[in-house]
């Protein structure tokens, strides 16, 4: 077998500490230089879908005549599905036992079911004129079929993003993650950025085959482009197989199985080991200073365009202002917000491209042999004109750096205390790119590092990491099993282009046994991270639904005019959300007629003037920045990377 920096790896079952027996390797093919590409592909079709649906959602279903409380239930579909798809998805892909892996199945499945979904949101009135003819019953059921269909596409891209992110931790090995989830990133910011540009364009004229509005049009491409990039990550990436097990549940009935799993789920959250539980906790302050920022960015950079306008009609009143005046001057101020949010995408994605190439392996756990190898390994399978030479000076290791990034976003949020132009403020938010590049990846690679390396804590009902990988030959083995092993095996090995990751050599296990006891300790965790990233995704919702009680009573006391429309999604990226339905939300409408008197117009622009109640929001999500930058550097020290 020939390819670009591997080893022969053993293809015999192996039994890791719960009892859960795998068979064959994981692999990727193709050519080197495309093995992280078509890994993490599948996140370039996520963000795009989120990016779409949470920039036409919400005015689309305004226009079905939804009312913006009612809009509040709907989009509680974003985190409700977080909270409950990647827990689940995860719990239920741990114990699947399918001939084609445990991902790949949900990732299928979910797929299919939300280019169904973004269909369904695209041709709602035409699909409700298929069951009704008459008038007010067609307008009731397209509303509540594109409701449907909003759940549908969360649901479904939260069970895809559950399973795209565990696959990642499966097949890479400790040493490769920080790569992988670079990888990772880089495609969400990728997406960003066509999200935004998308909006932009005018797609009646220049797609007219695929529809004849907008968001017709919007749900092919991003199903197609969905579609295709899982298609390419399933057929790439080859996963090992769980083998029924009835002792440990594996492949048993799927209710029982799934209970048992939820059980384990929360009797082993509190008992993981302290790095993981640290990357939890920060997590949760972190995007308590998130959400804010994914949510009312757009608002916050239109409210300073708005006072400077009002102040200004302080000294030197308009001629007239009128409705069709302040509908002008809503959506010149969403466009300058949704600029702001364009730049600070722009620059996520560059720092996605170039700070992987300044830091360092974070996992000290690993033998100096298996890091060794592994390192040449991610060496050979990147092209020589793709390799700077960074001087070691200059590189910093991750947890630092990620660290870093929670620092300067307290500090821009925290900022806002002294600033009040409208430059001022973009600045503000396009730095925090450089901390949202960081957030896409850096948590996701120590959170991987550290399920693949962490030893255990050892405490009574917690997960032990130990790892035996015994030979188990003869053991829960049958004659169909053995021929698919074989069949793998040939597989592989047929496959020139393709690098085997993630396991080791009989011989060299043996030698690192011999040379380093701890490092058996390794991947105790990997059978259980689809039940672990689905824990960590509960520490990300949370926040979503504390910030969103905190801005409604904040916007009460503050400016009872605002109201709260919610639109974001967990792991997902800073698509065009808000910047489509701000000029809904913000505007103090300022009608001067013939019968009112120019105090009382006056008292109208004072208070447009000095409206800013999103600064307190952003104010607390900087404080809460700052606790997580605060744990973020203790924990790097305690991993004694500082």
């Amino acid at each position: 077998m020939t390819g670009g920096g591997f080893s022969v790896l053993d293809t015999g079952p192996t039994t890791t500490n719960d009892g859960n027996l795998f068979s064959g390797v994981s692999y990727i093919r193709g050519p080197p230089w495309l093995h992280m590409p078509a890994l993490t592909i599948g996140l370039l079709g996520i963000s795009i879908v989120w990016s779409v649906e949470m920039a036409y959602a919400s005015p689309y279903l305004l226009s079905l005549g939804l009312s913006k409380s009612a809009m509040a239930v709907v989009f509680v579909a974003g985190p409700l599905s977080g909270l409950v798809m990647q827990p689940v998805i995860g719990v239920l892909a741990d114990s699947n036992t399918s001939r084609w892996g445990r991902r790949r199945p949900y990732m299928v499945i979910g797929t299919v079911l939300c280019v169904f979904a973004m269909a369904l949101l695209g041709w709602t009135k035409e699909v409700a004129g298929v069951f009704s003819s008459k008038v007010c019953m067609c307008v009731g059921l397209t509303l509540w079929l594109a409701v449907i269909s909003v759940y549908l596409i969360d649901f479904s891209v939260n069970a895809v993003m559950a399973v795209d992110r565990a696959l990642l931790v499966d097949v890479l090995p400790s040493t490769l993650q920080p790569s992988g989830n670079a990888w990772a990133a880089r495609m969400a910011g990728f997406g960003s950025v066509v999200g935004y540009f998308a909006g932009n364009l005018d797609l009646p004229s220049l797609l007219p085959i695929f529809g004849h509005t907008e968001l017709q049009i919007l749900s092919v491409v991003v199903s197609i482009i969905l579609l295709g990039s899982h298609i390419i990550m399933a057929s790439a990436v080859s996963e090992r197989v769980l083998i029924k097990n009835d002792s440990t549940g594996a492949g048993g009935p799927l209710a029982k199985s799934f209970t048992t799993q939820v059980r384990a789920m929360f009797e082993n959250m509190w008992s993981l080991p302290r790095v993981i539980r640290q990357i939890f906790l920060i997590q949760f302050f972190a995007w308590i200073s998130w959400f804010p920022i994914m949510f009312y960015s757009t608002l916050y950079i239109g409210d300073l365009y708005k006072r400077a306008f009002f102040a200004t009609a302080i000294l030197v009143p308009p001629p007239e202002i009128t409705e069709d005046s302040l509908t002008v001057l809503d959506n010149e101020a969403t466009r300058i917000g949704s600029r702001a949010l364009f730049y600070q995408s722009l620059l996520a994605l560059s720092m996605n491209v170039v700070l992987p190439f300044f830091t360092t392996t974070t996992s000290s756990s690993l033998s100096s042999r298996r890091r060794g190898g592994e390192e040449r390994q991610q060496d050979s399978a990147r092209p020589w004109w793709k390799t700077p030479a960074i001087p070691e000076i200059l590189k910093f290791r991750l947890v630092s750096l990620w660290a870093i990034s929670q620092g300067v976003l307290a500090s821009c949020m925290l900022a806002t205390f002294f600033t009040s132009s409208v430059p001022g403020g973009m600045a503000l938010i396009t730095l925090t790119g450089f901390s949202w590049a960081i957030t896409q990846w850096a948590p996701f690679a120590l959170l991987g590092e550290a399920i693949l390396t962490e030893p255990s804590e050892g405490g009574v009902g917690g997960i032990r990491l130990v790892d035996t990988r015994s030979r188990g030959e003869g053991e829960g083995r049958t004659e169909n099993q053995d021929d698919e092993e074989e069949e793998n095996e040939e597989d592989v090995l047929d496959d020139e282009g393709a690098v085997l990751v993630g396991r080791r050599s009989r011989d060299e296990e043996q030698v690192d046994d011999e040379s380093d006891e701890g490092d058996e300790h390794s991947g105790g965790l990997s059978g259980k991270a689809g039940i672990i990233l689905g824990i960590h995704n509960i520490f990300v919702v949370m926040p979503q639904f504390i910030v969103t009680g905190l801005s409604s009573v904040i916007f009460a006391l503050v400016d009872p005019a605002k109201s709260v429309l919610h639109g974001s999604h967990p792991g997902g990226t800073l698509g065009p959300a808000l910047n489509h339905t701000t000029s809904e939300i913000v505007s103090p409408r300022l009608l001067r007629d013939t019968t009112e008197d120019e105090l009382g117009m006056i008292q109208e622009l004072q208070a447009s003037a000095t409206s800013n109640s999103v600064v307190y929001i952003f104010r607390i999500g900087g404080v809460s920045a700052l606790i997580a930058f605060v744990l973020c550097w203790r924990l790097a020290r305690e991993m004694r990377h500082l």
